[in-house]
């Protein structure tokens, strides 16, 4: 019986365990859903763009300061970006040390940050490493945008009733053709026009 009371006791926690980890992802739409509705990078602007795509001490996030400032945190499984006046920044973080990387925002450009949390004498550690776009990209596909700039997922102008209608164009037929269907949205008494018969 103890046995058995045991296993159950290990199965609670580690369960346990995987929910609280699980809580801990960042949540909100992927890298490969909002890049293309990225902002342009103003002129004179360079752009940072800071990710965490794992490691240990998920429920550890500190804050990611620019010269200073809170730009974000270190979310586990996410990324986010801000636009700075070209120049050389310090980005850093900090639990019981800080860490912290000298970067240049040059005119147009974009500089990738990547974040880590390792081993501590009583918590995890930031790390920060300054990645190239080549090796920062695979890691960003999957994860999910935190950052304060409204995106919406999907690429612009997706989604429009234009690429509903057939190559050949709206069939013609007795009486006015119907609209093609819209896609989401409300339905008004125009949309539900096209379903009734034509009038003699």
């Amino acid at each position: 019986m103890k046995q058995v009371l045991g296993r159950l006791a290990r199965v609670g926690l580690l369960g346990l365990v995987a929910l609280v980890l699980a809580g801990c992802a960042a949540t909100g739409p992927r890298f490969s859903e909002v890049q293309e509705s990225f902002p342009a990078i103003k002129p004179g602007h360079g752009r940072l763009m800071v990710y965490r795509s794992g490691g240990l001490g998920p429920a550890i996030q500190p804050d990611v300061r620019l010269n200073g400032d809170v730009v974000g945190k270190m979310q586990p499984e996410g990324f986010f970006f801000v636009d700075r006046p070209t120049g050389r920044y310090t980005v850093s973080a900090r639990t019981e040390i800080e860490s912290s990387v000298d970067v240049d925002l040059t005119d147009g450009a974009t500089v990738y940050v990547e974040t880590l949390i390792t081993m501590g004498l009583f918590v995890g550690q930031p790390r920060l490493s300054l990645q190239s776009e080549t090796m920062a990209r695979p890691k960003l596909t999957a994860l999910a945008y935190t950052g304060s700039i409204p995106l919406v997922a999907g690429r612009p102008g997706a989604g429009t009733s234009a690429a509903l209608v057939p190559p050949g164009g709206i069939p013609s037929g007795p009486g006015p053709a119907a609209p093609p269907p819209r896609v989401g949205g409300r339905v008004t008494m125009d949309d539900l026009s096209g379903l009734l018969p034509a009038q003699r």
